[in-house]
């Protein structure tokens, strides 16, 4: 019997234009149907896609950024004929994918930007370092599983890039002339380079490990807030507080910042297992298309979200993905390891706070792996722990005392941003929040699914 939201789709199709498919199809058919009678070329094409010129998807509103339609078995070629292959970005559950000009214009913004020491090491560093897949309600209790780490293998790098991308489209579809974008988007690819290696986990070894914070620090340390002041314009100052979230353009930082790790870190779940991320995102497989709908007002104050509804579906997306990954207590019971592992020689200066944000993540667990050569540091098994939750500080205190040395670390979770205030459109065109305009019972909906996720947990060895 097949379960109730469960979707029989192969997994190869997960994440596609929802046309693709069908348009692919129809190709295959033509060719059984007719490559007797056709000539080398046109066989090549129908089987491996139509040769386009990539200057075809040249937009004059945002020239280093090029939109290649998801729709069509396409192979995209530059003005030597040469495929762009790898340089294709791949942006799931949306219309179309991004290239941009990375080698052939030094001076340029992404030019700068992909040859920029500190964002090359984001590809050294993985976007969800330690957590593993969640285990499935209905698996075997009695199979015990261990992860390779890492488990997600998309990194820092190609949510900086998208992140870049994303903001260099919204200012041109808003208006934002080529040369105010700059400054904007270079700090929009920045805004993850200060996250030391191994991500999260080591941020927690204190407050001046915090990323945002230390954003000026490696900017300052390679140069490039003078390189980029001499070529775009750049000032660090706003810049540091964009990366913080503070005015208009910290607020849109925010919203492309999401919406880049919300796709792919949604596309890489829905590939390995069920549930209501999977699920979403095949119900509304263009999803992420909602980067077209943000806006800004003309005084440059406010940003808001042209579709309601399209915005709610995304919402609803984002606060699975917390419930069901990012905060799933079984993805995260080792999530912890590597900063337990690298405190005491931190504490000791053995391992330096300028190590972490200029090492790439192997380089800290090479580290790591001589000083503990009894352990397999990238062996990880959640197996050998257990959780529990609790409401109230006391009774986490209580069992804790019970559990003794069994414990292996506690947590206080208390929900997460809800997004419910974002404006959109209302009645006469004023600006109102999410919450105020869709339908009580989704907003309780996204409400219900954040409040699932508090309480205080306490994770332990059986």
């Amino acid at each position: 019997m097949q379960k109730e939201g469960f979707y029989p789709q192969p997994l190869f199709d997960f994440g596609k234009h929802p046309d693709f498919q069908k348009n692919y199809e129809k190709d295959m058919k033509t060719f059984y149907a007719e490559r007797e009678h056709m000539n080398f070329e046109k066989c090549y094409e129908l089987v491996n896609g139509k040769i386009v010129c990539l200057s075809d998807f040249h937009n004059p509103k945002h020239p280093e950024v090029f939109l290649i339609p998801r729709d069509q078995n396409i192979s995209v070629v530059d003005e030597f004929g040469d495929q762009i292959g790898i340089m294709q970005t791949m942006f799931p559950f949306s219309s179309t994918d991004f290239y941009v000009d990375f080698f052939e214009t030094p001076g340029s913004v992404f030019y700068e930007l992909y040859h920029a020491i500190p964002f090359i090491r984001l590809g050294g560093i993985t976007q969800l370092e330690s957590l593993v897949p969640p285990r499935p309600d209905d698996w075997d209790k009695e199979i015990e599983v261990c992860y390779c780490l890492p488990q997600f293998p998309h990194t820092r790098w190609l949510h900086s890039l998208i992140t870049a991308i994303l903001m260099e489209l919204v200012l041109a579809n808003n208006g934002f002339p080529k040369k105010e974008r700059a400054p904007i988007v270079l700090t929009a690819g920045c805004h993850d380079i200060a996250t030391p290696a191994a991500g999260d986990t080591i941020i927690r070894l204190g407050p001046e490990m915090d990323e945002e914070e230390n954003f000026s620090w490696v900017m300052r340390k390679y140069g490039l807030d003078e390189t980029w002041k001499s070529l775009f314009g750049f000032d660090l100052n706003p810049a540091q507080k964009w990366v913080k979230g503070q005015g208009i353009m910290g607020k849109l930082l925010d919203v492309v910042d999401k919406m880049s790790y919300t796709a792919i870190d949604c596309y890489r779940l829905g590939q390995i297992r069920e549930g209501n991320v999977r699920n979403i995102c095949l119900e509304n497989p263009l999803l992420m298309d909602i980067w077209q709908d943000v806006r800004l007002t003309k005084n440059r104050q406010k940003v808001y979200f042209l579709n309601p509804e399209k915005l709610f579906n995304f919402l609803l997306l984002r606060v699975y993905e917390f419930k069901e990954l990012l905060l799933n207590p079984y993805a995260r019971m080792v999530d912890f390891l590597v900063e337990k592992l690298t405190k005491p020689f931190y504490e000791k200066g053995d391992i330096t706070k300028e190590d972490l944000l200029t090492w790439e993540d192997k380089d800290l667990f090479r580290v790591l792996q001589e000083k503990y050569p009894e352990k397999n540091i990238f062996l990880l098994e959640p197996e050998q722990m257990e959780w529990q939750v609790f409401e109230t500080k006391e009774q986490m205190h209580e069992a804790v005392s019970e559990l003794g040395n069994r414990v292996d670390h506690t947590e206080h979770l208390n929900g997460f941003f809800s997004g419910l205030n974002w404006l959109v459109p209302g009645k006469r065109d004023e600006l109102k929040t999410l919450r105020e305009t869709i339908d009580q019972k989704k907003v309780e909906m996204i409400e219900e699914v954040i409040e699932s996720t508090k309480g205080y947990y306490v994770y332990y060895y059986k």
